[in-house]
């Protein structure tokens, strides 16, 4: 197989990332924007001894799934992956490769709940981080192409909500008229680095914060005061200071230049303080919906002591704090912690406490203390929990246990683990948090071997 080979190929499976998978003579050819089913003619970019990766150039026979793309941006962006498919078909996509990596990681013959799809496929994020780069001249910002670190920029992004694009915008033309330089990622020089949004849903508030590459911006206050005049809806505006050679978006630290630092938003009747570097699902919708899950898996009973493990800013935990006797909640991020508290006093719950420390030390200290719990939960980031979280979970004993994760892989592996350390995995059920994307949430629980299965 050579570079730029013109083929005639059936697809017939896909990625995890979402590529449909085509074979010619074994050779394995990956071959985003196709379905399963369908016959097409590609060009193969490139090349590897055991698989490569192929443009698809004409449908020979498309699939009854495919659509038109409600994207002006498309398959040029690296963001989603199904916009050509059909949303009916992408959640059962989505479900079926939950159900294979919990047979094929985790060795579980359990049946997954049917996925759990969203009402609503397009301007549901609640955030968007938006790279500005210098590009023939002038500052450009979008989203990464795929596989690469070219701005894909132009046209709105059919998932997030319209006026991101328009803060975008009128971003880009303050940086012409200010003549503000952007970030050039060979040399690490220019200025601006990324426009960072976050939404208030329900409360139409909006954040605004403009990573810098540099310890201090002069245009602060200008920017600040030329920002809130042309939207009055925008709550905080801020700016980061990360100088670093990284890929790490945000630097270490955070200055707030208008406003309080953050906005504010409310699920399931609670409101919540949301700062830059707090942890906060992107679909306030779909994080309704999941969490009604958990609490529905929970079925608190008004005397239980719940541990939530790594718990952002505290929206799990909260939402059954009214269900149980008493709640503590773990984060290894401080500014969340303290929103996790300022969110508890708020919303008049009296019986949490919350922690600043790492999850497994945390659960390890609460093992050693002989500590109980009588459920917990666990939303870990993509990689999931190391061993020691999980060994400290085990040694705690609860009789409950719900796992939030946003990566079934993850997911399927530490499944596993819990169920050799005395673990029945009673259900798994996929929530649709990110539509037209590959990615899909899923909560799991599980009890240990003496309890008797959810109802």
């Amino acid at each position: 197989m050579r570079k730029n080979d013109v083929l005639k190929i059936y697809i017939e499976d896909y990625t995890e990332e979402g590529f449909g998978i085509g074979r010619v003579d074994g050779y394995v050819l990956f071959v985003p924007g196709t379905i399963a089913g369908e016959e097409a003619e590609v060009l193969v970019v490139k090349a590897g001894k055991r698989f490569g990766y192929a443009k698809l150039l004409k449908l020979l026979k498309p699939s009854p799934y495919r659509v038109d793309s409600a994207c002006p941006l498309g398959s040029r962006c690296g963001g989603c992956a199904f916009w050509h498919l059909s949303y009916e078909e992408e959640v059962r996509l989505k479900g079926a490769r939950v159900q294979a990596q919990l047979e094929r990681i985790g060795g579980l013959s359990l049946k997954i709940a049917p996925p759990i799809a969203a009402e609503k496929q397009t301007a549901y994020r609640n955030k968007a981080q938006y790279p500005i780069r210098q590009i023939k001249g002038k500052p450009q910002g979008g989203f990464y192409a795929p596989g690469s670190h070219g701005i894909v920029g132009g046209a709105p992004c059919a998932i997030q909500p319209p006026i991101f694009n328009q803060l975008l915008e009128w971003t880009l033309a303050f940086m012409e008229r200010h003549h503000l330089p952007a970030y050039e990622e060979q040399g690490y020089t220019g200025l601006v680095r990324h426009l960072y949004l976050r939404r208030g849903e329900a409360t139409d508030e909006i954040m605004v914060c403009l990573v810098i590459n540099a310890t201090d911006f002069s245009l602060k206050e200008t920017f600040a005061k030329e920002l809130t005049a042309a939207f009055p809806m925008v709550r905080t505006v801020a700016i980061n200071y990360n100088d670093r050679n990284t890929n790490v978006i945000l630097g270490k630290r955070t200055e707030t230049v208008f406003g309080p630092g953050y906005i504010e938003d409310i699920l399931l009747g609670k409101r919540y303080r949301i700062a830059p570097q707090s942890f906060y699902q992107v679909n306030r919708a779909q994080t309704e919906v999941l969490y009604r899950k958990v609490m529905e898996l929970a079925d608190l009973k008004g005397e239980e002591q719940v541990l939530d493990l790594y718990c952002g800013i505290g929206t799990i935990g909260l939402s059954l704090a009214e269900q149980c006797k008493t709640l503590v909640g773990v984060e290894i991020v401080p500014q969340a912690i303290e929103n996790a508290k300022e969110n508890a006093k708020r919303n008049n719950v009296s019986n949490a406490d919350f922690f600043c420390a790492d999850a497994k030390e945390a659960a390890a200290r609460f093992a050693k203390e002989g500590r109980r719990f009588d459920l917990i939960i666990v939303d870990p980031p993509r990689k999931g929990c190391d061993q020691a979280t999980l060994d400290a979970i085990a040694e705690m004993a609860p009789q409950k246990l719900i796992y939030v994760s946003c990566n079934s892989a993850t997911l399927a592996r530490d499944l596993k683990i819990l169920e050799q350390q005395g673990y029945t995995t009673q259900s798994a059920t996929p929530v649709d948090l990110f539509p037209r994307t590959h990615h899909v949430e899923c909560v799991a629980y599980l009890t240990r071997h003496n309890e008797l299965p959810l109802a």
